[in-house]
């Protein structure tokens, strides 16, 4: 039986020493390649140092453990694969209808992208290790529970309601939440944050996992601020004597409040990003911020300030004849801050195309 693969402090094998446990899904992990494209090197998005951040600050890394799931490991890596082949044709093609005379451009010797990636993954393991925290990983679910994954699929049971529940559009997802089912089920008494965006994952899930892994608990946290919430539970029951809360972060405090305005909210319906839905039985819409998961700067300059965030977003639509339906999604947004301090949505867009959940 595979058994957790473990880069951290102590060998985690015989893992029934595990307490407290914080795993992560690849939506809470992944990079914006459209906005960064840095495919040189290889790492998680700023959400999960913030995390790692929050467990160091309540000085409780040596009773948390981060969990990587194969599955998540799997699907980054082919993001990125993907993303670098997609935005390379579309860099040689733009390149090579351009020529200035103060840059020359030169192609290096060709390289096999996907086993490049590998030792840049394999190097980013360690590095993430290497800081004093347990970090593992979980192994794909072995076939003990094949016929659980394949019960889901004919039932369409969560995980398995993609866009109009086609289950093809849930396999990664139950593979997913199969692998932390076993993980559960071989380290009882254990405590376990599932940090995840995906909508598939919500009560139906808790309760299956109360009725079949009793002697643990299991939180599914959609933004940094439930994690958070749950990490100061953690730390007030590991040591309530030394806890001390984790102090705000106020360095995105402009950005934030402005994100929570009126003009943010009315940029991103008057925009034309695709995300507001049209129609003629459609009388008014509002926006509202429903949380921020990451907030990146990604280039500056002496005219600018460019930022990516991540963040869910709720939009109401009022209807002719007084009725009202609802949509929350996942997207994000670019932002740039000009030097008078007014900010300007540049580009938004969805991040959960198949999880979006609607409601009338």
């Amino acid at each position: 039986m595979k058994s957790e693969k473990s880069w951290g402090r102590s060998d985690m094998s015989s893992s029934s020493e595990i307490t407290y446990c914080l795993i992560f899904d690849t939506n809470a992990l992944f990079q914006a390649y459209e906005k960064k494209a840095d495919f040189t090197t290889f790492s998680f998005n700023a959400t999960f140092e913030h995390v790692v951040g929050m467990i160091e600050q309540l000085d409780i890394y040596e009773y948390v453990t981060i969990a990587i799931p194969s599955v998540v490991w799997s699907e980054m890596e082919k993001q990125i694969i993907e993303k670098h082949d997609e935005l390379l044709i579309t860099y040689k093609s733009t390149i090579s209808k351009k020529q200035f005379p103060e840059y020359s451009i030169q192609e290096n010797p060709t390289i096999n992208y996907p086993e490049y990636i590998k030792i840049k993954i394999e190097e980013y393991k360690k590095e993430i290790s290497g800081r004093g925290n347990s970090v593992i990983e979980i192994p794909i679910a072995s076939n003990n529970r094949f016929e659980s994954i394949v019960n889901r699929a004919f039932s369409k049971l969560p995980p398995f309601e993609g866009k109009d529940k086609k289950s093809d559009k849930g396999f990664k997802d139950a593979l997913l939440w199969e692998s932390v089912l076993e993980f559960a089920l071989k380290h009882h008494n254990s405590k376990i944050i599932y940090y995840s965006k995906d909508n598939a994952f919500g009560e139906f899930l808790l309760k299956e996992f109360a009725e079949n892994v009793s002697a643990s608990s299991l939180f599914i946290c959609k933004n940094e601020n439930e994690v958070k919430v749950q990490l100061e539970a953690w730390a007030k029951e590991i040591d309530k004597y030394s806890y001390q809360p984790i102090e705000d972060y106020d360095e995105n405090k402009e950005i934030v409040d402005w994100l929570n305005s009126g003009d943010f909210s009315v940029q991103i319906i008057e925009r034309d990003f695709g995300l507001v839905e049209k129609g003629r039985l459609i009388t008014s819409t509002t926006a509202h911020l429903i949380s921020i998961d990451n907030i990146e700067s990604l280039n500056s300059d002496e005219n600018s300030i460019e930022y990516y965030i991540e963040a869910a977003l709720q939009f109401i639509y009022e209807l002719k004849d007084g009725g009202k339906t609802q949509d929350t999604i996942n997207v994000g947004i670019n932002v740039k801050m000009l030097d008078d301090a007014t900010y300007s949505v540049e580009d938004a867009y969805r991040t959960d195309e198949d999880e979006t959940e609607s409601e009338s």
